[in-house]
């Protein structure tokens, strides 16, 4: 019957056309439509394929998404890869990181009072201490009484702490930079903890430091965590009390040479005013007609090599 081989031959016309991709255009043909062919050879459109350079050129990203351009380090080292990473915003991260102990420099050079954190056998500081440094008690050492002797005692009610001993009171401090960008994290609320999984604040603060919580057997304070600049744990570091003229016969840096990457002239104008090119806090210390006139030797001789590594605990 005709109507049924003439519905046959258009049901085959149609399993031959292939419809185009919504959202391209395209004048390519293919066996299976008429459309443009007055010869009347079937033919069909087909989706238009974007050229690699177009697909390389694409991202799709979440509405209102920002997207920086991926600049690549100048060289394989950790400061060229944090302006990579950090670009205009390298300096001010650098002074924002190292406050602390940018203040704890300045105030050095005013008292001529120096407080370090390191292991005996070094001669150089990991952290510089300064009066917002906390101790292994929980206070800071604005609250411990500041004299003469290498023994500061907290003056908190009620505390027992007899001897200021500086405890990391940042993640940073002990190369836990990522905390920061958790969600919710709250960067006050970080202690440093032991290997019984309790802070320092839950650890008696004279003796060997046992710990306080009922059930634990933690016979003394064993850090989980190391040191941010020699990899090692805090019970391998001491807590220094040194004036001018120790320094200076221990052979440690002192005056100008204390700052903060003082042998680094860009990082050290980082540290002290948020931007590598502006050495002008720097000379204002060295010139010594600002607040500061306790200057020590020059920067190059600030921070010598390591001694040789051992395995920590």
């Amino acid at each position: 019957m005709s109507t049924g081989q003439g519905s046959g031959k258009h049901k085959a016309k149609k399993d031959h056309f292939i419809p185009q991709a919504a959202g391209n255009q395209s004048n390519q043909m293919a066996p299976g439509s008429r459309a443009g062919n007055p010869s009347g050879t079937s033919q069909a459109l087909v989706p238009h394929q974007p050229s690699q350079a177009q697909q390389e050129q694409t991202m799709l990203v979440p509405k209102g998404y920002t997207v920086k351009p991926i600049v690549p380090a100048e060289k394989a080292e950790l400061i060229s890869v944090a302006k990579a990473m950090h670009r205009e915003e390298f300096g001010s991260r650098v002074k924002e990181l190292f406050d602390p102990e940018r203040e704890a420099a300045l105030d050095a050079l005013q008292t001529g009072i120096y407080i370090g954190y390191r292991c005996p056998e070094y001669k150089w500081d990991c952290i510089r201490v300064g009066v917002k440094s906390k101790c292994f008690c929980g206070h800071l050492l604005a609250e411990h009484e500041l004299c003469s002797s290498v023994r500061v005692p907290c003056v908190v009610m009620d505390c027992q702490c007899k001897a200021y001993a500086f405890i990391p009171a940042r993640p940073e401090d002990v190369g836990e930079f990522w905390l920061r960008k958790r969600r919710n994290f709250d960067p006050s609320a970080w202690r440093a903890k032991c290997r019984c999984k309790h802070n320092h604040e839950e650890h008696n603060v004279v003796g060997n430091h046992n710990c306080k919580i009922s059930g634990c057997s933690c016979p003394a304070f064993d850090s989980n965590f190391l040191c941010a600049a020699c990899d090692k744990h805090w019970e391998q570091h001491q807590t220094f009390f040194e004036t001018e003229t120790q320094r200076k016969e221990a052979g440690l840096p002192y005056g100008e040479a204390y700052l903060p990457f003082a042998e680094m002239p860009n990082l050290r104008n980082a540290v002290l005013s948020g931007n590598e090119a502006d050495d002008s806090a720097y000379q204002a210390i060295t010139s010594g007609t600002g607040s500061y006139s306790h200057l020590g030797p020059s920067s190059s001789s600030a921070r010598p090599a390591l001694p040789p590594a051992t395995k920590p605990r």
